[in-house]
């Protein structure tokens, strides 16, 4: 059973729908063929998520998490090969030929089972992987644009100054004469990890860029203001400010995805519209990359409580 998310429900549901969602699409995932809904409400009742007698209430919880994951579906966050009805959802394909969807779950549920996350977690390297999963994807969210890893990597240790003379280079832009009185002694790579832009002949300014944070980590609210446009704009000395947007591997729920829009004055990739591209674009990833994808899923869902629950 899920550490976080599953309050003692009495008289109300207490259960984050969210991470029930993603605590069935795990099981289904990494461990079971298929799942019922009274298995699920017998688990509730059993785990005293639910009281004895609250069948009624753990129902309605679980009919949510139904909901969810059918909605989910429906905007291309799960495939058309699971299969959900009124009682029963069965799962059509092993986690080893959904490696993007895979990894994106997995990074989710660490939220959900911080014990286990604690043994599982390494934040360098999931989110190294992250962002080359992220640039593969890009070019199928923006048809036509150019993507590439701008930041930090551990490969490619950077700083701003290093990556403005690279963006310079690439965006045809001309780079702040005065660019160290810019930069605050802690801003490493000022929070820039991907950018995409429409490459034209004409090496002139002006053209469409957008500026992302990848997130793959629980703290990814406090990423939304982060890259800054308007600190890229100066040290770009660009005519234009840049686009700038978040990516995380979560299911992001309608509201705070319009908040987080709205704080940060970003565009928001979280999973569904992730793999909404990937489905519908039939992306594959390098295999070099996919092989390392599913080394590091599968060194941790051997010993994922979702699978013995």
């Amino acid at each position: 059973m899920p550490e976080k998310g599953f309050r003692r429900s009495v008289n109300e549901n207490n259960v984050t729908i969210n991470f029930l969602a993603d605590w069935i699409e795990a099981s289904l995932l990494f461990s079971e063929s298929h799942i019922s809904k009274n298995e699920i409400v017998d688990i509730l009742i059993e785990e005293q998520v639910c009281h004895d007698q609250g069948q009624d209430l753990a129902h309605i919880i679980v009919t949510a998490g139904w909901t969810e994951l059918a909605l989910r579906k429906r905007w291309g966050g799960i495939p058309a090969t699971l299969e959900i009805d009124g009682s029963r959802i069965q799962s059509g394909a092993r986690w080893q030929d959904e490696p993007i969807r895979a990894f994106f779950v997995l990074l989710s549920i660490l939220r959900i089972y911080p014990e286990w996350a604690k043994a599982h977690q390494d934040f360098t390297v999931q989110g190294d992987l992250f962002e080359k999963v992220v640039e593969t994807v890009c070019p199928h969210l923006l048809p036509g644009w150019i993507s590439y890893r701008a930041g930090w990597s551990p490969e490619n240790t950077k700083n701003i100054p290093l990556i403005v003379t690279d963006l310079c280079d690439k965006l045809s832009m001309r780079g702040a004469s005065d660019l160290k009185e810019w930069i605050s002694p802690d801003a490493n790579d000022g929070g820039l990890d991907i950018v995409c832009y429409r490459d034209f002949s004409d090496e002139r300014e002006a053209t469409p860029t957008l500026f992302l944070q990848c997130a793959s980590g629980k703290n990814w609210r406090d990423k939304v203001q982060t890259p800054d446009a308007s600190s890229w704009q100066k040290y770009l000395n660009s005519a234009v400010q840049p686009g700038a947007g978040i990516v995380a591997p979560f299911v992001i729920e309608d509201k705070e995805l319009r908040m987080s829009g709205l704080r940060g004055q970003i565009v928001v990739f979280d999973r569904l519209r992730l793999l909404d591209v990937v489905h519908k674009a039939n992306v594959s990833l390098p295999e070099a990359l996919n092989t390392e994808i599913i080394d590091w899923i599968q060194a941790r869902v051997q010993e994922l409580p979702a699978a013995n629950s």
